[in-house]
């Protein structure tokens, strides 16, 4: 019994050790969920430095770090995962958030590419929910009406979705359908304030205060 205590013993020290980034950054992940940030980055960053640590792992890292306001490093860092062999979903997840750093850049055709190719392989509310909202805020308008009727289609109870809609209408100055679909918008509570700020400069431009 004591010989197998210590194989199991030496088995788990192994796995910890060969593991060890991917058991930090999970660590690092459960940090941040609890709103201290700087020490998960500061554990991503220690994670990624032993090395072996998973794709997955690093785009979080990416995705986290473009969060905290460091754009410059987030996109280093999307670009480094970018260059590893990726499986299709590992690749998706990158250019969607990958995208964000593009459009914080003002890079807005390239931001549209990746989230166009994200489309192609797996659709999602998320990113109908970017790349809607990526048209109509380049001025691509009718694609932009095209392209958020199919998301509503898709998921008409996700406020983004919702929230895209309204806007493109309203920058079609197709006032009557933004209104219809800011009033749903603002049924469902969002948190966001985009759609309370378009809306509120709408209501100044029609003179209603």
């Amino acid at each position: 019994m004591r010989i197998i205590a210590w194989i199991i013993l030496i088995f788990l020290i192994y796995y910890v050790f060969k593991n060890r980034s991917n058991l930090i950054a999970f660590f690092a992940q459960v940090q941040y969920c609890r709103g201290k940030n700087i020490r998960a980055l500061k554990m991503y960053k220690f994670a990624d430095k032993f090395g072996k640590l998973k794709p997955e792992h690093k785009i979080q890292y990416a995705y986290y770090t473009l969060r905290e306001g460091d754009v410059d490093e987030a996109n280093k860092l999307f670009n480094l995962v970018g260059m590893e062999k990726l499986k299709p979903d590992q690749r998706s997840k990158l250019k969607q958030s990958h995208a964000l750093v593009m459009w914080k850049r003002g890079e807005i055709e390239e931001a549209i590419e990746m989230l166009e190719y994200v489309h192609e392989n797996f659709v999602s509310t998320t990113t109908y929910g970017s790349l809607g909202y990526m048209y109509a805020y380049n001025g691509k308008l009718e694609k932009a009406l095209e392209y958020n009727l199919e998301a509503y289609e898709y998921n008409n109870s996700n406020a983004i979705i919702v929230d895209n809609l309204a806007y493109t209408y309203l920058r079609l100055k197709d006032y009557e359908n933004a209104e219809k679909y800011y009033k749903e918008l603002f049924e469902m509570e969002p948190t966001f304030p985009e759609g309370y700020f378009e809306y509120g400069k709408h209501l100044i431009n029609t003179g209603k205060k």
